[in-house]
């Protein structure tokens, strides 16, 4: 009877004692597990391939989990701030979108990437005569009155274009030198018929420019005046 009590006291032990050393080796496991488990971070990726020169769209990018060590210090953690933008190259499925890659419309973008789909950018020559005596800016909108000697000698002048936008102001010049001199050009943001217009003005007339407030959409129907209506300024 004493033998089979003591048997039983160390299986006890023994089973304590084996059990505390399994919870002993988890929880050194445990622990070093957690000492080598890698950080990790989010980042934008390309879901598929994205080529150069297109619009992105929330469809083609994913949000991705990498090591945080292999994070590239340009690249982007949120889709919603790429979505909109250019890619200036091609992305491959998997990438990183990296700033770099990707142009915003913030106007301070390469000009080509800052006029959208089915618009045109055209530059027409300005003084300060002719131009609001350099008070034009970018982003400003404009009437664009256009002067014409035919060859019957009847001077006319027709307010051809209403509304139109100013990408840039020319040539570009240092900051320092830029808040005092006078643009000697001006490019506009323009359809691809209006650039025609544009460009068959400047070919046979000259410009005036008209500043306008940039609350004021609106499209006034204006009459062309010149010689042969010369009398009509009273009624203007």
């Amino acid at each position: 009877m004493k033998t089979k009590k003591r048997v039983w006291i160390i299986t006890a032990v023994l089973a304590l004692i084996t059990t505390a050393m399994v919870y002993l080796y988890l929880g050194q496991v445990k622990a070093a597990s957690q000492e080598n488990k890698v950080e990790m971070s989010q980042v934008v990726v390309a879901l598929s391939e994205i080529p150069a020169h297109v619009k992105v769209t929330e469809e083609m990018l994913e949000i991705k989990e990498i090591p945080t060590e292999a994070v590239h210090g340009d690249t982007y953690t949120d889709i919603t701030d790429v979505v909109g933008g250019t890619t200036t190259t091609k992305l491959i499925a998997g990438e990183q979108v990296l700033s770099d890659r990707i142009v915003l419309d913030t106007g301070e973008s390469e000009l080509s990437y800052r006029i959208p789909e089915n618009m045109r950018a055209i530059t027409v020559p300005a003084s300060e005569v002719n131009g609001v005596g350099g008070y034009i800016v970018s982003g400003d909108k404009l009437d664009i009155l256009v002067s014409y000697v035919p060859s019957d000698g009847v001077q006319v002048v027709y307010t051809q274009l209403q509304n139109i936008e100013v990408l840039e102001t020319g040539p570009n010049m240092a900051a320092a030198e830029a808040e005092s001199a006078v643009p000697t050009s001006l490019t506009l943001l323009v359809t691809p018929a209006q650039a025609e217009v544009i460009a068959y003005a400047n070919l046979s007339g000259s410009f005036h420019f008209t500043l306008r407030n940039p609350v004021d959409m609106g499209w006034q129907e204006v009459p062309s005046y010149g010689t042969e209506n010369f009398d009509s300024w009273r009624e203007r």
